[in-house]
């Protein structure tokens, strides 16, 4: 992928993804015969008439082609869309790389997994949020979600194809992750490539779940510190930049250096925050910084180009420029690595720029 991106010398660097993100992620749809308790998209069962239609979501693929970055195809559910494969062979045949988020419903077959593996995607995202069925079908509402989402594992297991699985973090499902680290070590790799934990942004339906307090977050953090060099599997945060603050301070008290801490910064993503690295093109072609934020518009891929959006869009530039952050995320040293979420600073404060509270770390002031 033809990715470029600045780096900042600072204290701790980070990047500015300046003329490409990494990662497109596409809404390609908000029907979904699921009802989950955390849902962005407040999913419903019908498509909407102003989808993206063939020729128009074509055109996004080039402009995905045009960055060089990872299309994700995400939803409501991919599979709802009936031109799905017509696309995502589309996407490869010009070389763009396609990993899907499909939902677990009976829509998700074995004869689908084939046609992903055929298709070469890079990887398939499936949903966990408990380490067993009575766990995780109440986080979703839908009995046998937990049993379809296992199934899918094992077929992709049979054909090599890789997984991410993604885990929402609650403070319904934040006591199960250890006995979820169990059960996708044991059972379930390979595929399991990547294992994601999803901090809660409280948007779309989210927004009524109970999200964990900021100490919580923290003992997270160093539950998956202390786990992720022995996982079989890659084990990541989202939504959480503040991540790497907790990681930068702990390799520092276990003698690393800044040099060496700047020359793994690129691996741990350093930079990398809505806006910045990651952007969102919802089903109706709407761009917005992110998936959870849905602020500010950016403009419309229907109308211009997602490249002349991502690369020039104000509201972009501005989210891209550490030195304009509020709050604590403004007085933080480590503000070019982290970031804070800035989907959650504009969910709980309604200030895109402002501090994240999950965040505990107190910054007394600026480096000199």
């Amino acid at each position: 992928m033809a990715i470029h991106a600045t780096r900042i010398d600072a204290q701790y660097p980070g990047f500015v993804y300046e003329h490409a993100p990494r990662n497109v992620y596409w809404e390609m749809t908000q029907a979904c015969d699921l009802q989950c308790q955390h849902c962005r998209a407040s999913a419903h069962p019908m498509r909407h008439p102003l989808e993206l239609d063939t020729d128009q979501a074509k055109a996004l693929i080039d402009s995905v082609k045009a960055l060089g970055s990872l299309l994700i195809l995400t939803g409501g559910d991919p599979m709802k869309r009936p031109d799905l494969f017509e696309l995502m062979a589309y996407a490869r045949s010009q070389h763009v790389p396609v990993a899907i988020t499909p939902s677990t419903t009976p829509t998700l077959t074995e004869e689908v997994v084939d046609r992903f593996a055929e298709i070469g995607v890079t990887a398939m995202g499936i949903s966990l949020d408990g380490p067993n069925a009575e766990v995780h079908d109440a986080f979703r509402k839908v009995e046998g979600t937990f049993e379809r989402s296992a199934q899918a594992l094992r077929w992709a297991r049979e054909r090599d194809l890789r997984v991410q699985v993604n885990t929402t973090v609650t403070t319904f499902t934040l006591p199960h992750i250890p006995e979820m680290f169990r059960l996708l070590s044991e059972e379930h790799s390979p595929p399991v490539r990547r294992w994601k934990l999803f901090q809660l942004v409280p948007v779309g339906r989210g927004a009524r779940l109970g999200l964990p307090s900021p100490a919580q977050i923290d003992e997270l953090f160093a539950w998956v510190y202390e786990h992720a060099d022995a996982a079989p599997f890659h084990v990541g945060t989202v939504e959480a930049p503040h991540y790497r603050r907790y990681w930068i301070e702990r390799k520092k008290a276990e003698g690393v250096t800044d040099d060496d801490i700047a020359k793994m910064a690129g691996r741990m993503g350093f930079g990398i925050r809505d806006g910045n690295g990651i952007v969102f093109v919802s089903h109706r072609g709407e761009v917005y910084p992110a998936g959870f934020l849905p602020h500010p518009l950016l403009g419309n891929v229907k109308k211009t180009p997602l490249e002349t959006i991502y690369r020039e869009s104000p509201a972009m530039l501005r989210l891209r420029d550490a030195e304009q952050l509020a709050g604590r995320c403004g007085r933080c040293a480590f503000r070019y690595a982290c970031g804070g979420s800035r989907a959650r600073a504009y969910a709980t404060t309604g200030d895109i720029m402002g501090e994240d509270p999950l965040c505990t770390y107190e910054p007394a002031s600026l480096p000199s």
